[in-house]
Order: structure tokens, then C-alpha cells, then sequence
């Protein structure tokens, strides 16, 4: 069953945290200490002010690459011939070789300047190889600007290209090249693997692999220096995410671009969003055990027949204990925990609840 709508783009609502209500105290112009879960305000006097959440974390500010002025982007040779290009919110990359240049997703937000950073950087070379990661909006949107470049490839699993003939994506041209399973390609002797896994998407996910580079391309599973995204990256299914740590940590890696903010991750970024995500979970699991009881207590407490409401205030109690474990034990490791601590708590509610 699936407990999180999946059509919606992951990230297009990155100033948005969960509107369920219940508050809990905070003085203003403190950090939250307990949950999040209330919608942020521009009040002052409304304990989920904006002011009151905690800034992030200067180790992970200072990780972050300066935008460029005029182009709002960051363009950084990572490796030989491989670049990758942030607006600070979404991320891709290219890499040039002696036989073209290969382009890994091209995101709406930043994809009407992606051709002429391609070209700053790779001046008469022709890009050859356009390759989507899975079928979300945010991530390929802008596919349409690479339109008329003559005999692209585009390349994707064969999952990923039935998805998109149903979404019918403006602009994003369809694949031209698919597949199952894996796929090896080798343009200009640089090799690249291409994985079909299940992590976050509906259908597929596609990870890129430059072994040669040492780079690893898994789009929306961690987030570099931060918790994830709110609901664990909008994932569709949280017990299959619990498994993408091991999937990643199988390839031998030292940059892994995750497809948002603006900081390439490393093996200790998802060492670290591993302990965060089990720790929510173990954290749920402990109050799964008093689910039961809760949902009994309240019932007989507001002597109403209203079992909805009694089981979602059950629920909600749990969730704010929860946000309120994890923000305490988390607040100095990783950023933006208040911000998101409630929705990762309730997803995980929400999973273990089904299963």
C-alpha cells in the first residue's frame, strides 16, 4: 500500500513541513527542541516561527561551493573530465571524453544554462549521451534544452521510459536506448555502469557508476552534511530505503552526487544519513509496542466515538515523542533536523503501521 503520494515531484516543495497540529512549547528565538510538525510561520509569537528553527550546521555551510554571480551556478571539475554543476538546490553532471560528452539528468530548475556550462568547459566537443536517473519531473524536466542536439542518445531503463510515455513530461524527449538491469557503456574509454535499483522512485531508480572515477551518481537518497528530505526524499516505499545503504556502500566510491543541495557526498555522508534513518526507525519501532494502549487511553479520555480522531491523535503522540528523540540526539551531527525530525518520524509510523 502506499502511504505517501508518489506522482510529486520529491523536492518541489522544499519549504514545506507537515501540517498536522498539535504544539509543543518553545520560547521564540530559540531552536525547536520538540516536534516540527506544525506549518512554519512568519508570526514571532507562534512557536513554529521561522526564527526559531535552528540554522545549519557551520561544518556543513562551509562544505557548500560559491554560485557564480551570473549564472546562479557552481561548475567544479571533480575528476578528470567529469564536472558537476549545483544551483544549490539541484545537482548534475557531465563528463567529457575523446568521443563527446555524456550529461546525467538535466534539472528544470537550471537546465536553460546547463548547454553553455557544458560549453565553457568543453569548447567543440559534441554531447552525445543524455542519461536519466528515474522518471521525476524535477530531475529531467528541462531534457527539452538538449532538443535539437543531432543524434543524441537518451538512455534509461526500460521501467523508466514505459513511466514516462504515462507521464507525458513537456519537453522531455523519449528514450532512445533502454534497458534491464544493467548497462556498460565505455565513450571514450571511460567507463560507466548503469544499475536499475529501488529506492525512492515508484517504478526505477538508475544509478550511474564511473569506476575508473571512483564517482557514484544515486539521485535523491542522501543528503550530504543534512537529514534527508522531508518523508526520507518523499521515498514510495520506506523499507525499501532502508536498503539503498548497502546498495550504496557496495560500490567502491569517494564522490557520490545525490541530486540536491549543492554538496557532493562522501562513504561518511551515508554512513551518516544511514544511522540517522535506522535510528528513526528503531526509535518508531520501540513506540509501535504502545500503539495500542495509546490509541485506548485517548479514546476512553476524550469519551468519543471518533476513532479517526483517536488514531491520529495516537499516531501524533507518538511522531512528537519521536521528533523530540531524534532532534535531541541529532541537532549537532547533521542540519536541518528540526525541520524535517517530524515527518521522518511519521513516515516510519506510517510504514511499520502497514507492515
Amino acid at each position: 500500500m502506499q502511504l505517501i503520494p508518489t506522482r510529486l515531484a520529491a523536492w518541489t516543495i522544499a519549504a514545506i513541513v507537515s501540517g498536522l497540529t498539535i504544539s509543543a512549547a518553545a520560547e521564540p528565538n530559540n531552536a525547536i527542541k520538540g516536534h516540527t510538525a506544525d506549518t512554519v510561520s512568519m508570526d514571532p509569537t507562534s512557536p513554529s516561527y521561522f526564527g526559531n528553527f535552528a540554522p545549519e550546521l557551520e561544518k556543513t555551510v562551509a562544505r557548500k561551493p560559491a554560485l557564480d554571480q551570473e549564472t546562479g551556478l557552481a561548475v567544479q571539475e571533480v575528476k578528470p573530465g567529469l564536472f558537476y554543476v549545483t544551483d544549490g538546490i539541484y545537482q548534475s553532471a557531465f563528463l567529457v571524453t575523446d568521443a563527446g560528452i555524456v550529461v546525467f539528468d538535466a534539472p528544470k530548475s537550471f537546465a536553460d544554462r546547463l548547454p553553455a556550462a557544458i560549453a565553457q568547459n568543453a569548447s567543440g566537443k559534441k554531447i552525445t549521451t543524455l542519461i536519466y536517473s528515474h522518471d521525476h519531473a524535477d530531475h529531467i524536466g528541462g531534457a527539452g534544452v538538449f532538443a535539437e542536439v543531432p543524434g543524441l542518445e537518451v538512455i534509461t531503463s526500460a521501467s523508466v521510459a514505459d513511466s514516462l510515455k504515462d507521464d507525458g513530461y513537456p519537453g522531455v524527449m523519449a528514450p532512445t536506448r533502454t534497458f534491464e538491469g544493467s548497462l556498460e557503456l565505455s565513450p571514450g574509454g571511460v567507463d560507466i555502469r548503469l544499475d536499475t535499483a529501488a529506492y525512492h522512485s515508484e517504478d526505477e531508480d538508475v544509478i550511474a557508476y564511473l569506476p575508473q572515477l571512483k564517482f557514484l551518481m544515486a539521485i535523491d537518497t542522501i543528503t550530504p552534511g543534512e537529514v534527508p528530505f522531508m518523508n526520507f526524499g518523499a521515498t514510495a516505499d520506506f523499507g525499501r530505503y532502508l536498503t539503498v545503504f548497502d546498495t550504496l556502500m557496495a560500490y567502491d566510491f569517494d564522490l557520490l552526487l545525490p541530486g540536491h543541495i549543492s554538496i557532493l557526498g562522501t562513504r561518511q555522508d551515508v554512513i551518516d544519513n544511514r544511522d540517522y534513518a535506522f535510528d528513526v526507525r528503531d526509535t518508531v519501532l520501540a513506540k509501535m509496542e504502545t500503539m495500542y494502549q495509546r490509541f485506548g487511553e485517548i479514546h476512553a479520555a476524550t469519551n468519543t466515538t471518533n476513532d479517526n480522531l483517536t488514531y491520529r491523535m495516537a499516531i501524533e503522540g507518538m511522531r512528537n515523542e519521536c521528533a523530540a528523540e531524534i532532534i535531541d540526539r541529532w541537532s549537532q551531527r547533521l542540519s536541518v533536523v528540526d525541520i524535517y525530525a517530524d515527518s521522518h518520524c511519521e513516515t516510519a509510523i506510517l510504514y511499520y503501521i502497514m507492515h
